[in-house]
């Protein structure tokens, strides 16, 4: 697409002093959605859950009844973006990556607070020493975007499509998928093998009239490596959460270690991930997203302690490309001294079929599970989505 062109389309200045490449990208995915579920108090789709208190009679936390939903729906939240790429020598190079989200059926922005909430950093990009990239991003232990070094690489649907199919992270979590104030690197490959390292400065916290930096507020590290050969690929990190004072009371810090990677036989190719979890506040994700339930309100929150698999595949059929998921985790509420106990599952299927190079129609559908000691009863949802998608 000519610069002039892109210029246009976000109202953008063109002049002769504006060097480099831009491009204006993005995709639009909607669909109708068949959702049904029946969950705890404080769950649900598609924001996910909030906080959540046991009864102080039963000791369990109560459940909203089933409920069923036809709407718009949506196998992935989309987004537009620019990026800007100035070449400085032969070596070093600059870039701009600002990227939104939006829901396609009402035009509303993701987040409504960040208008780039998916990313906004610069880079500098070396081919001799790596890449140096600022602003807000993805954590590195998340699928998404150009910072998380899992994504579909790990799983045939990434870190999942819809309120509940596939991925990682309905078993397991992302945790905070984005922090701002962030720093990363990547170096270069040394026969296919990559490290990347982050840190995060934390979000200013106008409450407690902390700065970003002081002690009062979250830091994020992580540290991973990725290994691509021709046939595989490998990526395994661990990232670690100093949480801040919020309430005058610190937290437990969090961590989580994951590993996870894919092998093509050719005729299918295989994926699987292994995660442990640490004093993670939630786990799952939009429908099955949980905060660890408390005993009483003004508590002060330890999380999730839990493992989780997950086991994918997917192989091309009739022209287009058949995918399956199934993932199992366990855990413990920290927060409970007994009944505190749970195990989730999670299996999706799909099956998407491109109409061209950038538009696919696609079906998915997912079923979720979870048994846990401080929940009145089973958890249990399932949803069903027919889309389209179109990439720019």
């Amino acid at each position: 697409m000519k610069k002039s062109l892109i210029c246009a389309a976000v109202a953008l200045t063109c002049s002769p002093a504006m060097a480099g490449d831009v491009q204006l990208f993005g995709f639009f995915d909607q669909g109708i959605s068949f959702l049904s579920e029946n969950l705890a108090q404080t769950m649900g789709g598609p924001v996910g859950g909030n906080q959540a208190f046991v009864d102080p009679v039963t000791g369990k936390v109560g459940m909203q009844g089933r409920k069923n939903n036809i709407s718009q729906g949506t196998g992935n939240v989309s987004t537009w973006g620019i990026r800007l790429t100035e070449e400085l020598d032969d070596d070093l190079s600059v870039g701009v990556h600002l990227e939104s989200g939006f829901l396609a059926d009402s035009g509303e922005l993701y987040n409504k607070n960040i208008f780039f909430e998916r990313e906004s950093t610069i880079a500098i990009n070396s081919k001799q020493f790596g890449q140096l990239k600022l602003g807000r991003m993805p954590a590195m232990m998340t699928g998404s975007g150009t910072t998380g070094i899992f994504n579909s690489r790990v799983n045939p649907f990434g870190a999942g499509w819809g309120n509940m199919t596939g991925g990682w992270k309905f078993v397991g979590t992302l945790a905070t998928a984005r922090f701002n104030n962030m720093i990363n690197y990547r170096s270069p490959s040394f026969n296919g093998v990559t490290l990347h390292a982050q840190t995060s400065f934390g979000d200013t916290n106008s409450a407690l009239d902390a700065e970003e930096g002081s002690s009062k507020v979250n830091h994020y590290n992580a540290l991973g490596v990725t290994v691509q050969g021709d046939r595989y690929f490998l990526a395994a990190g661990v990232d670690y959460l100093k949480m801040g004072s919020k309430t005058g009371k610190v937290t437990d810090d969090s961590m989580k270690a994951l590993i996870g990677g894919h092998y093509d036989f050719g005729s299918f190719k295989a994926y699987a991930t292994v995660q442990y979890m640490d004093n993670i506040e939630y786990i799952g994700g939009y429908s099955t997203k949980e905060y660890a339930p408390l005993a009483k309100e003004g508590d002060q929150t330890k999380g999730f302690d839990a493992w989780a698999v997950s086991l994918g595949a997917d192989t091309k059929v009739w022209g287009g490309t058949a995918k399956f998921s199934v993932g199992y985790a366990q855990g413990e509420n920290q927060n409970l001294d007994d009944d505190k106990d749970f195990s989730r599952l999670n299996v999706g299927v799909g099956y998407l079929y491109p109409l061209s190079k950038r538009t696919s129609v696609y079906g998915i559908g997912g079923y979720f599970w979870e048994d846990a000691d401080f929940n009145e009863d089973e958890i249990y949802a399932s949803e069903v989505i027919v889309g389209l998608m179109h990439r720019f």
